[in-house]
């Protein structure tokens, strides 16, 4: 966790970092995933393998911001990639599924987290996975098969049944590029012809799957379960929890808050965004007081992992506890976290 007090600095807001896409290509992965090739203008930014980005998009009237892992490489040239589930009740992921058309325009903002191969510290890895979850792990081995094919790792992807297995036939073909690839897929509701491992996830399996799991350097994606299942299991074969990373864009359990200072007005603090204004109580974070307000704020885990809902602080200061969701160069730029920001006066702050 990373604990800041900021003040906005002397110089005009930072500059909005939104990137013009043109949707290139969609394809159909499974019945309810689709990839999105995107072109951004200009060319493709520097990211590392693993990175999320956060789309804004506008829907029925509304701009709405969400966030996804990268499943391209950047290796790849001209182009940036996002492997999407379209969820039941997801009003934007159906909107892409169903709405989005090659040609069409969109921003986003620069690729952007901690979740990446190349803070790696071992060459011994495991890629394990569950449903879409398989997005950044895919653009990991993409990166890997161009710039270093003979390192050894292990995937392990869990999906529902065969048929919502992701990037198979890839994978075989990189296993024909990369000679210390392992490949090994678990579905938790086999079908006839299916002669691969099923169940859930467990210890016992993982055992038989990957037995030297407990030695890797483990990178994970996937339901919050299924994440937490996956570290237990690496603890528990001697796995040091340095070695353990996971990508999280859902909601973790809260924290406590930190004690209000005690010269924090009693009515709290003036808070500006455009031409909104509204209140934060004591305590209270920015994300807080604007949702309370009905005000949106962009989010995603609002747990300061993510940085779905970074916002730049044009004036005023705030204290800043996060868990990694911002980098220190954004922090010096002027950038904060409204999940994690308390202000400590009038402020005011921009999308």
């Amino acid at each position: 966790m990373s604990l800041d007090s900021l003040e906005a600095p002397a110089a005009a807001a930072p500059t909005a970092d939104l990137l013009e896409l043109t949707v290139a290509e969609i394809r159909d992965e499974t019945h309810d995933v689709k990839t999105f090739v995107f072109r951004p203008d200009g060319g493709v930014p520097s990211y590392a393998a693993g990175q999320s980005m956060t789309l804004k998009l506008a829907i029925g009237g509304e701009t709405l911001f969400r966030t996804f892992s990268l499943a391209s490489a950047p290796d790849e040239s001209g182009t940036i990639a996002m492997t999407i589930k379209a969820h039941a009740k997801g009003r934007v992921t159906r909107w892409l599924h169903d709405e989005l058309a090659i040609g069409a325009r969109l921003e986003g903002r620069m690729p952007k987290g901690r979740f990446t191969i190349d803070s790696r510290a071992t060459d011994r890895l495991a890629l394990v996975s569950a449903g879409s979850g398989a997005s950044p792990l895919m653009a990991m081995l993409r990166h890997l098969a161009a710039t270093a094919p003979d390192s050894d790792v292990h995937w392990l992807h869990a999906a529902r049944t065969p048929r919502d297995i992701l990037f198979a036939r890839e994978l075989a073909e990189l296993q024909a590029q990369m000679p210390n690839l392992k490949v090994a897929m678990l579905v938790s509701r086999p079908e006839p012809g299916w002669f691969g491992f099923a169940g859930r996830l467990g210890r016992r399996l993982v055992s038989v799957v990957l037995p030297d799991y407990g030695r890797r350097e483990v990178f994970c994606c996937g339901p919050a379960g299924f994440m937490e299942e996956a570290r237990l299991i690496h603890a528990a074969e001697g796995g040091m929890r340095e070695l353990f990373h996971v990508e999280h864009f859902g909601a973790v359990a809260p924290v406590a808050p930190p004690l209000v200072p005690v010269d924090t007005p009693a009515g709290g603090y003036a808070v500006r965004l455009g031409d909104k204004q509204f209140t934060a109580q004591p305590g209270e974070t920015l994300l807080q007081a604007a949702t309370r307000q009905t005000i949106v704020i962009p989010c995603g885990c609002a747990s300061g992992m993510c940085g779905t809902c970074r916002v730049a602080l044009v004036e005023g200061s705030v204290e800043m506890r996060h868990e990694g969701g911002i980098s220190p160069e954004e922090e010096a730029q002027g950038y904060i976290l409204a999940c994690s920001s308390r202000p400590r006066s009038d402020v005011t702050i921009a999308l």
